[in-house]
């Protein structure tokens, strides 16, 4: 499921802004506005969507499994409403993509934290999850590739047409994986199980609030929250940039995308020897002062 989830990602997060504008004219303010707003909204409904992952886990992996099967038809179907739109207007356009956004958005989180939380379940220890997010990423990074390439030389409907195919194939693999071993059982937490969504067993306290109260996690998030942000710019406007600033013809696309997601699918290995040697936390400092350099490198470009 690696593969489709980067697949459609980079449609959603890089192709799209550029697609709106080109193809039919949207400004760039507002399509930020419409971007923002169905971001915000995906920000919120995350923890519910999350309480509700630990709900189907607490169930069975056959429940998270037929769910995943319903959330990977909706990005299906929000994915095509959203690229071949049946209005042109300025007006409905923009309402019909946010609208669409919203509920691609909403199914592409439900299943990626569905597939990540199946993930993280499998335990194991720094190597062993180590090895587990290779896999997935590696083949998220291909992905990646496919979805850089596809567009461009083949256009949005074979784009469509691989991605639901993927999405066929990715479901069958999950299917197929082996189950986790922490899998929480109702019959343990009667009391969370019975508790309204949002509400912890005592309700006295929001349970999607619990995590803050603890220190490590708020410098996780606050880490994580500025990590996503820089990594969100570039990817939003790479095409601009490489349009605009680079002046480089529309063929030579998906060589810039193919090359620069080719390049992390080959470090790979070298991010897993540096996790041995180093472990995560140091690792990932690493990769975010490198990636620094690097941008600040491409500022001088053009």
């Amino acid at each position: 499921m690696g593969f489709p989830l980067a697949f459609v990602a980079l449609p959603l997060y890089v192709v799209l802004p550029n697609y709106y504008a080109r193809t039919f004219g949207v400004p760039l303010a507002t399509l930020g506005a419409v971007l923002l707003g169905a971001r915000l909204f995906d920000a919120f409904i995350d923890p519910w969507l999350g309480r509700w992952s630990d709900r189907l886990f607490a169930r069975s992996t056959a429940t998270v499994l037929a769910w995943g099967a319903v959330a990977a038809v909706v990005l299906g179907l929000g994915f095509a409403l959203l690229f071949f739109p049946p209005v042109r207007e300025p007006t409905p356009l923009v309402v019909w993509a946010t609208l669409c956004l919203m509920l691609t958005y909403a199914a592409f989180s439900a299943l990626s934290v569905m597939h990540q939380s199946w993930g993280a379940m499998l335990g194991g220890d720094e190597r062993q999850r180590s090895r587990v997010v290779a896999w997935r990423e590696g083949l998220g990074l291909v992905g990646v590739l496919f979805a850089s390439i596809v567009p461009v030389a083949f256009g949005m409907q074979a784009t469509a047409a691989l991605f639901f195919v993927a999405l066929v194939l990715g479901w069958l693999a999950w299917r197929q994986a082996p189950r986790p071993l922490a899998v929480l059982k109702p019959s343990l937490s009667p009391a969370l199980d019975s508790a309204p969504l949002g509400v912890s067993p005592n309700h006295s306290v929001p349970s999607v609030w619990l995590p803050f109260s603890r220190p490590g996690f708020r410098a996780l998030l606050a880490v994580f929250m500025v990590n996503g942000i820089a990594s969100a710019v570039p990817a939003t406007l790479i095409l601009f940039f490489i349009q605009d600033r680079l002046q480089a013809p529309a063929s030579a696309e998906p060589l810039f995308l193919g090359s620069f997601f080719l390049s992390a699918a080959f470090s790979i290995p070298l991010w897993l020897r540096a996790v041995q040697r180093l472990g995560l936390a140091r690792s990932w400092l690493l990769g975010m002062l490198l990636a620094i350099a690097v941008f600040v490198f491409a500022a001088t470009l053009g």
